[in-house]
């Protein structure tokens, strides 16, 4: 039998401290004026899972139907609950400055840094750790959404899409993980595949006046949705700001899915790096379904 010299050594990657997030939604879409309804936190610390928290809140809007058949939360669940706000606080004391880990964490890092913006409260400069990228960058053989990734590394649990029994599956995967990535000499946090340093968006930030808020701007891709039309925007990507004509075709997240007139190719742009928008006539070409 071989040994790797990795399993006999301390695994620095376990003495991190992780908060470990899931929140529960009336929908898929912050930037549409989707709420949170529930959250669950778990610590993680020297490898092993600790203090859980949970809260169900009032999100002063009806459920999806689709997200409530999922989550089994109903309005009548919520009626009586505290709206996110009165739990903010004691949410943002159990995280911390603990690195912030979840599952798709795009998801769960849009909705609470746009409420957070929304309760005029600055957004987290936590560190992120996604572990459906640690997932998909380890072996990606197989579908990685969390119940199906659970149950092919053999964890196991309930999985019944409500925020702490999914916040304690995601532990778990981490804790995996974590593991693996160890025995593979890969022992820095912020070299791990899903790291982010900070996870923020540019919500109300450098660059936007009042006229080109971003609720403005995602209100007129909404617009330019419903009508089928054109629209022309500044767009701050990875390479530096660009003027785009586009068709968009849908909200997805914090991300509007859209037809590129110069790339001639559906594109995802993140809804936060739009500075400002043009309407512009029906498009001129008829783009591919996204």
């Amino acid at each position: 039998m071989s040994l790797n010299l990795f399993d006999a050594l301390p695994n620095p990657l376990f003495s991190k401290s992780f908060a470990v997030l899931d929140f529960e939604t009336t929908g898929l879409y912050p930037a549409v004026g989707d709420e949170i309804v529930e959250v669950g936190l778990v610590r993680v610390k020297n490898g092993k899972l600790g203090k859980k928290w949970s809260k169900l809140v009032n999100p002063g809007r009806d459920m999806d139907p689709a997200a409530a058949q999922v989550s089994g939360i109903s309005k009548d669940m919520l009626a009586e609950c505290p709206p996110f706000e009165e739990v903010a606080d004691e949410m943002l004391k159990f995280i911390g400055d603990s690195i912030i880990v979840a599952h798709n964490a795009e998801f769960d890092m849009a909705f609470l840094q746009y409420k957070l913006v929304r309760m005029k409260q600055p957004q987290l400069s936590n560190s992120v750790l996604d572990t459906l990228e640690l997932a998909r960058a380890y072996d990606d053989s197989g579908p990685n959404t969390l119940g199906i990734l659970a149950n092919r590394l053999g964890i196991e649990g309930a999985h019944a899409h409500r925020a702490l029994d999914d916040a304690l599956m995601t532990a778990k995967v981490l804790v995996h993980f974590l593991d693996k990535y160890h025995q593979r000499g890969q022992d820095e946090v912020n070299r791990l595949p899903g790291y982010r340093a900070s996870y923020q968006f540019n919500i109300d930030g450098p660059g936007r006046g009042e006229e080109n808020s971003f609720t403005s701007v995602v209100e007129q891709i909404r617009s330019a949705i419903e009508r089928e039309g054109d629209l022309e925007f500044s767009y701050k990507g990875g390479s530096g700001q660009s003027r785009r004509r586009v068709t968009p075709k849908a909200i997805k997240g914090m991300s509007v899915r859209a037809y590129c007139q110069t790339k001639k190719e559906i594109i995802d742009f993140r809804l936060d790096r739009i500075l400002d928008v043009a309407d512009l006539a029906k498009p001129s070409t008829t783009p591919p379904t996204a």
